[in-house]
């Protein structure tokens, strides 16, 4: 009965509501407020001892005096939208002495971003050509795959900008919308990769100028750089199809080439076996560095067949020792990707 009593002499805090919806914010706007009314609906007087946040975007005061019964207090938060577009939730946690001693609020809403500047928008300049970027990123590609990549450009000039694309590679298409730029509009240049187009795999580098007014000579230097990564699809074999694909293993866990003279080159091999059931074909190999060089296994290792993999190391002039990969990929769902470290050290 005494701790029954005590119980009921304690402090209850009460709130009208525990969350709040700041619906959409503007980005400029700043930082938004929303007060968290709360009531002291006990028999003693209320504490708040400390008031934290989930991030520290949001910042949270609160009534310091103790709060009598039957008085309101209040929990301020303060959100700071700034370089946050998107939407959010953030909790607020009140430790207090009342019956509830640990009290979770809650904020949510969107950032709207803030409009650009033209400078942040475009901030790259061939002349009075303004672009996004010069880098047309067209990410992870599935061979017989058709990708789009657009940019936008804009004409800073006083008069009208012709703009065409030169010195594309054969998988590569783009269309410039419009052709002509008048003083002042915005334009848009859509780029198509078409795999079915290439013999290629892994990440792939490819150059391209963009021509102003059909002056070919003066815009040698509008280089645009065209990227991607050529993958094989295999999301859709089956359970059984699975069962019965290619397992590349590398037999050679490292290769270690000893001591090379500056400028020398020596030759290194490793073996690959295919522990799958169907055959395995290694689609590229290739190294970071330069200073490797590998042939690729012509015909496909049978299952259960191992192949020998030669390569060459050519070293160069910065003395020490030296580790590169040499990075495989294969038709093997399982073991696409694989590395080899090569190690050696290069001497005078």
């Amino acid at each position: 009965m005494t701790g029954f009593s005590q119980y009921r002499e304690k402090p209850v805090i009460s709130f009208v509501s525990r969350g709040f919806d700041f619906g959409n914010i503007k980005e400029e706007t700043g930082k938004v407020t929303h007060d968290f009314v709360f009531t002291n609906t006990g028999k003693a007087p209320l504490v708040i001892q400390q008031v934290t946040a989930s991030c520290g975007c949001t910042t949270p005061s609160w009534t310091k005096q103790p709060i009598a019964p039957g008085a309101k207090g209040k929990i301020t938060v303060t959100y700071s939208a700034t370089g946050r577009p998107g939407t959010f939730t953030k909790t607020i946690t009140v430790n207090n002495n009342s019956t509830e001693s640990i009290v979770q609020l809650s904020i949510h809403g969107t950032v709207i971003a803030q409009p650009l500047s033209q400078a942040q928008a475009f901030p790259v300049s061939f002349g009075k050509l303004k672009l996004k970027s010069t880098i047309i990123p067209f990410g992870e590609v599935h061979k017989g795959e058709m990708k789009v990549v657009s940019i936008p450009v804009l004409n800073t000039s006083d008069s009208s900008l012709t703009l065409s694309i030169g010195n594309l590679p054969k998988h590569i298409t783009a269309l410039v919308q419009p052709k002509t730029l008048s003083p002042g509009q915005k334009g848009n240049i859509q780029f198509t990769c078409n795999t079915s187009l290439i013999n290629d795999w892994g990440f792939r580098s490819d150059k391209a100028i963009l021509i102003v007014n059909n002056d070919v000579s003066g815009s040698q230097r509008n280089n645009l750089n065209i990227t991607g990564f050529i993958s094989e699809d295999f999301s859709k074999l089956t359970p059984a199809q699975k069962a019965t694909t290619p397992v590349a293993t590398l037999q050679t866990k490292q290769v270690k080439l000893g001591k090379i003279k500056c400028g020398k080159t020596i030759k290194g091999k490793f073996d690959i076996r295919n522990t799958g059931k169907l055959p395995l074909i290694i689609r590229k190999i290739f190294s970071d560095c330069n200073c490797i060089t590998a042939q690729l296994q012509p015909q496909g290792i049978a299952a259960g067949q191992t192949a020998t993999i030669n390569f060459s190391v050519r070293a160069g002039k910065s003395i020490g020792q030296k580790i590169e990969n040499v990075n495989l990929m294969t038709n093997s769902p399982t073991t696409t990707d694989l590395q080899l470290p090569v190690s050696w050290e290069t001497i005078r």
